[in-house]
């Protein structure tokens, strides 16, 4: 007892104490994380930035291992080999998880905004701080029952309408062709305009196009585009996708793993992935930029419009697909709702925002 009352009275009984926290402090913890992305993307690049900033913030603490798609599992076996811990982490997007629950695609690929007007920076916006984080959480860890703490990450859309053999005159044209489009609601949307979908992970898409498996092919943006080499195959290309108007890439971490991590630790993931959205959409403004040009100019590719009748053929089909999951499901409901009701205030002011760029463009001669 005296012995005790003489460690409370000089501290060491608190040190003591802290001896466990001090061990666990020291801990180095080694993560593979699986990326979706085929070695030598942008992503993987984005990736890799993105674990570095977590190396550094912990002082090596946290060092995980970036594997491009294909290294351990197929891509759209990420989730489930994360939630069992066959790895560590994993980078997909949300819409991956479509065949799941349709509520993903929501949160990295609401189809033209979800009908709401949200684009992909007002989407932010919402899931920051509108009460879609909270959601998309609940979506994985209730909806799909994974054991994981996933982050939206990668801003990098919009997407691309994709590639083509000859340009679109009208949408006509285009249904006809085995063309490559993400899964989830843009899959649908297409299957309602009476079009051909074909599911297939990036790096399938060459083997694919080479052998006519597909007819067309979209696959992100032109920073990613170029890196993939589809202009190789395919001359003509363009940007006007509605499919992905937003289009976000997201992580999830084995819950187990995240749980060991300690406060400090999970709160430099978390700085982490703030950051990194913020430098994915920097990167993708200029990457894209440049690719496009590179695109024209050393490789031949020229870029089109899409045909007048796309978007009223896209936006009717894709009001049926969002009614009809609505109806049939109540947290894909919940979810479109709460895009909804954000975009009620913010979608307005921020039309504004985008049409003072857009006489902005104007007054230096466009964007040709």
């Amino acid at each position: 007892m005296e012995r005790r009352k003489f460690l409370a009275g000089t501290g060491l009984a608190a040190g003591v104490a802290a001896i466990p926290e001090i061990a666990n402090a020291q801990t180095t913890h080694r993560w593979k994380l699986q990326s979706a992305n085929p070695a030598g993307t942008p992503n993987i690049e984005l990736l890799n930035r993105f674990v570095s900033n977590i190396d550094k913030m912990s002082g090596g603490r946290l060092k995980i291992e970036v594997l491009a798609s294909g290294a351990i599992v197929a891509p759209f076996e990420i989730l489930d080999a994360v939630n069992k811990g066959v790895v560590d982490m994993g980078q997909w997007w949300p819409d991956y998880a479509f065949g799941k629950h349709p509520a993903g695609s929501l949160f990295g690929a609401p189809l033209g905004g979800s009908g709401s007007g949200l684009d992909q920076m007002s989407h932010l916006a919402w899931y920051m701080g509108g009460g879609g984080r909270e959601l998309y959480v609940e979506y994985y860890q209730k909806m799909l029952k994974a054991d994981v703490m996933p982050f939206l990450y990668a801003p990098d859309g919009p997407e691309a309408l994709g590639w083509f053999h000859k340009p679109l005159k009208s949408v006509s044209e285009l249904l006809p062709l085995r063309y490559r489009i993400s899964s989830g609601l843009a899959t649908d949307t297409l299957k309602e305009m009476g079009g051909t979908p074909v599911n297939m992970a990036g790096a399938e898409l060459i083997p694919a196009a080479q052998k006519g498996i597909v007819d067309a092919v979209e696959w992100i943006n032109p920073a990613n585009d170029l890196k993939v080499g589809l202009y190789d195959i395919f001359k003509f290309y363009s940007l006007q996708g509605l499919h992905q108007a937003v289009g976000i890439g997201d992580i999830m971490i084995n819950g187990a793993k995240w749980r060991a991590l300690g406060p400090d630790l999970q709160a430099i993931v978390e700085t982490a992935v703030t950051r990194s959205l913020f430098d994915v959409i920097l990167y993708f403004m200029q990457a894209n930029a440049r690719a496009l040009q590179t695109l024209k100019t050393q490789h031949g590719v020229t870029v089109f419009d899409a045909p007048s009748d796309y978007a009223p053929a896209f936006v009717a089909a894709a009001r049926k697909i969002l009614k009809k999951y609505e109806e049939k499901d109540p947290f894909f409901k919940k979810v479109l709702d709460s895009q909804r009701e954000f975009a009620k205030v913010v979608a307005p002011y921020w039309r504004e925002n985008v049409k003072l760029s857009v006489m902005i463009s104007g007054s230096v001669g466009g964007t040709s």
